[in-house]
């Protein structure tokens, strides 16, 4: 009974005694690679994205009427002048609306030849009118003079006669020619109302004249319209080259049928004309990055068929509005990230450029010069308190019964900050910087280091849950090979 006492007395002793061991034991370092806040003289931010090479003049060509193909002229490949006839289309059909059109232009003429001798006719009646209606007004004021004699010689013979100064005989011949006298005049009136009436006879037909001139006129404005639009759709069956440039694609041969294109139907084009004397590169740019592209800006392109050659170029424009999204299956728009179009022109492009080719292109939008950079993997960011002046207040090195709590106070002033971790006597020490541009492998530190800092590089694994003061220890065989590959970089 007391051995068995004894030996569970020794059992819990030897697990006190490796619980305290334990406890006592210090956390080893971690394993970090590192890297120094140094001077480089020239630090470039680049955009990339992808997108395809193209020219910056090209046509596709359609037919404007439907007809078989009898003559195609060009192959693929082959270079072309403006106006070149491309291809011929069947025209028998036109040609026989254009002879039918061209008929009822000589019958419009005619027609309107003889309105215009209608025309002509009538108005001859209306000045024969004229002068009828000028003989009847000239008689009517010589019976009207008349009228006017014969009425004062009959008042003085009538006031002779009343007197018995006049014989009943002249007294009765003077009544009766100034009776003979008014009916005159009545009768040159009557033919004044007369010759009106004729003359307005006479000017409606010659507004009727003038109005079958004009319609007839207007029928032949229409016939020759027509024969217009028969002449122009006849030309449509011959297409030619619209500018100069070199046939990248070809979709038809002789004896298909071509369709008139239709909303950009891609089956109505029947080839595509290229301008290769201008290279573009089309990309396109996720809006996170578009704000940051200006005009002018350079840019190098690479084009995967291409391997290891870099073309220099120049952004000559950028979409204001995103390209249109995909749509899904179900007909919805696609919810990724917009894409805005950006077009960079090529310098100098190779002859063996062409249109489709897949391409990449980094467009620098910022450049610095003898700034203060880090590896890029260095900065992280950390919840940390500052104080009333806005400084950064370190954690005091914690002891062994580990960190102090924070009071309410001091969680006010905590703040969310970008920095990095510096080595420091074999610990870890968070100091908050301040950012610029981002290069490719590096980034700008415009405050909060000095040339010369060490500053923790990784590995992530073990950056991301880096706290202030832990133990840290260089992994050599990491450092070396970090180094081996950053020279090989420059």
């Amino acid at each position: 009974m007391k051995r068995t006492h004894l030996v569970l007395l020794l059992l819990a002793l030897g697990t006190a005694g490796g619980i305290a061991w334990l406890a006592l034991k210090p956390v080893p370092p971690k394993k970090i690679v590192t890297a120094r806040a140094e001077t480089v003289g020239r630090l470039r931010h680049l955009v990339t994205a992808t997108g395809e090479i193209r020219a910056k003049e090209f046509v596709e060509i359609q037919a404007e009427v439907t007809g078989l193909i009898v003559d195609l002229r060009v192959r693929e490949g082959d270079q072309v002048e403006q106006g070149d006839v491309l291809l011929r289309l069947e025209d028998l059909q036109f040609r026989a609306e254009v002879d039918a059109a061209q008929a009822q232009v000589g019958a419009a003429e005619a027609e309107a030849k003889n309105a215009e001798v209608g025309v002509a006719t009538a108005e001859a009646q209306l000045a024969a009118e004229h002068t009828a209606m000028a003989n009847v007004e000239v008689e009517l004021e010589q019976a009207l003079v008349s009228h006017e004699r014969a009425e004062s010689s009959f008042r003085r013979k009538q006031e002779l006669f009343q007197a018995n100064l006049l014989g009943s005989e002249e007294y009765e011949v003077a009544e009766a020619e100034a009776r003979l006298a008014q009916r005159r005049l009545d009768l040159q009136r009557a033919r004044i109302r007369q010759a009106e009436a004729g003359l307005r006879v006479v000017a409606t037909r010659v507004d009727a004249a003038k109005a079958q001139r004009d319609a007839a006129c207007s029928r032949l404005d229409a016939a020759r319209a027509q024969l217009a639009r028969a002449n122009d759709v006849l030309g449509k069956t011959v297409l030619r080259a619209p500018l100069s440039g070199r046939v990248t694609r070809l979709n038809v041969e002789k004896g298909e049928r071509a369709v008139p294109g239709i909303q950009s139907n891609p089956v109505a084009t029947l080839m595509v004309i290229a301008d290769l004397s201008v290279i573009e590169a089309e990309i396109r740019v996720d809006e996170a990055d578009i704000v940051d592209v200006v005009l002018g800006a350079p840019a190098e392109v690479e084009v995967d068929a291409m391997r290891d050659v870099k073309f220099a170029g120049t952004v000559t424009e950028i979409g204001q509005s995103p390209i249109q999204a995909s749509t899904t299956s179900s007909g919805q728009a696609s919810q990724e990230g917009r894409d805005f179009k950006v077009v960079v022109r090529l310098e100098e492009p190779a002859p063996q450029l062409r249109p489709g080719f897949t391409a990449t292109a980094s467009i620098v939008t910022a450049v610095r010069t003898d700034c203060l950079v880090v590896p890029l993997q260095a900065l992280t960011a950390r919840e940390v308190e500052f104080d009333a002046g806005g400084r950064y207040v370190a954690p005091p090195e914690p002891r062994g019964d580990g960190p102090e709590p924070l009071s309410a106070e001091r969680r006010q002033r905590l703040r969310e900050v970008e920095g990095v971790f510096l080595l420091v006597d074999g610990r870890a020490r968070f100091r908050p910087v301040e950012s610029g541009i981002t290069g490719d492998m590096d980034i700008e530190i415009t405050g909060g280091l000095a040339p010369g800092d060490v500053v923790v590089s990784g590995p992530y694994q073990v950056l991301r849950a880096l706290k202030e003061w832990d133990r840290l220890a260089v992994d050599r065989e990491r450092q070396a090979d970090l180094e081996g590959r950053t020279r090989r970089n420059r």
